[in-house]
């Protein structure tokens, strides 16, 4: 496993599938095959319920156009906004519509499990946390040391997760502290150099490790970069190789 991983999603085939009934396109950006994180890009057909289900480990999804509807009152969510689950944390059945796109944002390899499973009801993580924001219920703030940048908190300071929008001019250096378990770094609007790679949307990158990595640095046009971090919960769960995680590792093959 890396400690950076740089992904232009532009480079990135597409497959069209299903999976229980709902048709999607989806782009495999990283595969956590090393042990290192997966990231997938959906486009859903609209529909009124994609099926309840849970993966075995963290997950940001990140909403970059259309609508998704959660049942219980969790959410109705348009672009741009994230959601974010613990390991093992069941959620949906959902609706998509209005030209549906996310990334699918994995600390590990999760799989996919149909809460139709009565095994997977009884591994359920009963303490674990469910969190969705949308960009725009969020008032944007000055960045500290950038002339004319903002950022959006969309998650609480001491959530654990964190998740931040930053807005910043051209040729701007944005910094952040070590990610101990792991940060997607990605781009939503123009482009950022990340070590020699111009990224544009939504090209990322993902950092590990107890050093920080070095800053992105905007392009010409400057960019909108959401910073989207875990925490312990990180190390949770996974594709283990037996029990549920055998399940759940075949289900997402064969969905993508």
């Amino acid at each position: 496993m890396k400690n950076v991983y740089v992904v232009d999603a532009a480079n990135a085939p597409w497959k069209r599938s299903s999976s229980e009934g709902v048709n999607f396109e989806c782009q495999v950006l990283l595969s956590g095959d090393d042990g290192g994180p997966e990231a997938l890009r959906f486009r859903f057909d609209d529909c009124p319920s994609v099926y309840g289900h849970m993966h075995l480990t963290a997950q940001f999804q990140l909403l970059l156009h259309g609508a998704m509807d959660f049942p219980r009152g969790v959410k109705h969510l348009e672009a741009l906004a994230i959601h974010y689950t613990d390991h093992n944390i069941p959620y949906g059945p959902f609706a998509v519509s209005g030209g549906h796109e996310m990334l699918v944002l994995h600390p590990q390899a999760g799989g996919i499990i149909s809460m139709a499973n009565l095994e997977a009801r009884r591994k359920i993580n009963l303490r674990g946390r469910l969190y969705a924001a949308l960009a725009s219920d969020m008032p944007s703030q000055p960045l500290p040391g950038i002339d004319h940048g903002t950022f959006k908190l969309l998650m609480p300071p001491d959530y654990g997760p964190a998740a931040v929008v930053v807005n910043a001019p051209a040729h701007a250096a944005l910094t952040m502290p070590p990610a101990e378990f792991g940060r997607y770094e990605v781009v939503l609007e123009g482009s950022v150099m990340m070590g020699e790679h111009e990224i544009g949307a939504p090209g990322f990158r993902y950092v590990r490790g107890e050093n920080a990595a070095g800053p992105l640095v905007t392009g010409a046009q400057g960019a909108s970069v959401a910073f989207l971090t875990f925490d312990r919960d990180a190390l949770a769960g996974g594709i283990t190789g037996e029990g549920l995680a055998v399940e759940a590792a075949q289900a997402m093959a064969h969905a993508i």
